[in-house]
């Protein structure tokens, strides 16, 4: 059994800590093959009442016997992760790989540890470079809502695709523990398809969702036709330089499907508005935008939603 870290205990981040879990014996056992480093406040309340997982078919809370708020709580104890997963905003991707590096964990309990980046948003992998530690990324999309610290509620199924590459240990235990709870894993070859297919989706739901304040199911307005036509359109044609081929009619028809699937999600951007926070804009939209540029192609619309969300996190502006 492979020991696993998440590092970014968030919604999504305490959700996979959740389906990795190994709980061996009766009710009230501390789980030892997961670790779960995250904010002080939520992994207080994980350590004085469990981790409060709510589920369609039920409740269940979960205990750890390792939490941590900092690298310096990690180092000082005896847990050693085979993978850690890293499931941080993307605008604080950097911050967290100069904290693993001024740490030292790296050459302490991280020192045979594989990362695995598990985060919305591409070119990822380009700002978490770790000397003599494989990196993979991965996408998902369960929909997790984060109510309160100590607390996480499952609003919609999806797909976890890792890139493949990952040691065969820790692939049979991602994919055993996955399944064992009913939620599909695959680790795939054409890893970049499937995350240009993620990004499609996010560069319309995240930002229109963020700024109308509605669940996803407002992205099927008739109003929004147009709109997100073209979002998809600019996408598609960036993805193409870039080596992605992809039809804008069935990414149309995936993104509907995915509003569709997640009808009553609430979104991690809005997620992130709601609370006041940065949102990922920047390795979404941004990143579209980035290389449309490289490529001396325009994409007014992705433009428009990141401008519009940008301005949203501006607090010069606010009454």
């Amino acid at each position: 059994m492979a020991n696993a870290m998440i590092y970014g205990a968030g919604a999504i981040g305490s959700f996979v800590g959740y389906l990795l879990s190994k709980v061996e014996g009766g009710k009230g056992t501390l789980i030892e093959n997961v670790a779960m480093l995250g904010r002080k406040s939520h992994i207080q309340e994980i350590v004085k009442a469990g981790l409060n997982v709510d589920l369609p078919e039920g409740h269940k809370c979960l205990r750890f016997r390792h939490c941590f708020s900092s690298f310096g709580e990690l180092c000082r104890s005896s847990f050693f992760p085979d993978t850690v997963i890293v499931c941080v905003k993307t605008h604080s991707l950097q911050r967290a790989l100069d904290k693993i590096i001024a740490s030292g964990a790296l050459n302490r309990n991280l020192m045979n540890a594989d990362f695995m980046l598990l985060m919305n948003g591409m070119g990822n992998k380009e700002v978490f470079k770790l000397p003599h530690h494989e990196v993979f990324e991965g996408i998902t999309t369960i929909g997790v809502n984060f109510p309160e610290d100590g607390s996480i509620e499952l609003k919609g199924r999806g797909k976890t695709v890792f890139e493949d590459g990952i040691g065969p240990e820790i692939k049979h235990f991602m994919k055993e523990m996955f399944e064992e709870k009913g939620f599909e894993i695959e680790f795939a070859k054409d890893f970049k398809n499937h995350q240009w297919n993620k990004l499609f989706v996010n560069s319309v739901i995240n930002p229109i969702t963020a700024l109308t304040r509605k669940h996803n199911v407002i992205v099927l307005s008739k109003y929004l036709e147009d709109t997100v036509e073209k979002v998809v359109e600019e996408c598609v044609s960036v993805a193409a330089k870039e080596g992605c081929i992809a039809n804008k009619d069935i990414v149309l028809d995936l993104v509907s499907s995915i509003a569709s699937k997640t009808s009553m999600n609430t979104s991690s951007m809005l997620q992130d508005v709601q609370r006041g926070r940065m949102t990922e804009i920047d390795s979404i939209n941004g990143y579209v935008i980035r290389l449309a540029r490289k490529h001396g192609i325009k994409v007014p619309a992705n433009e428009t939603m990141y401008a519009l969300v940008k301005s949203m996190e501006d607090t010069t502006f606010q009454l």
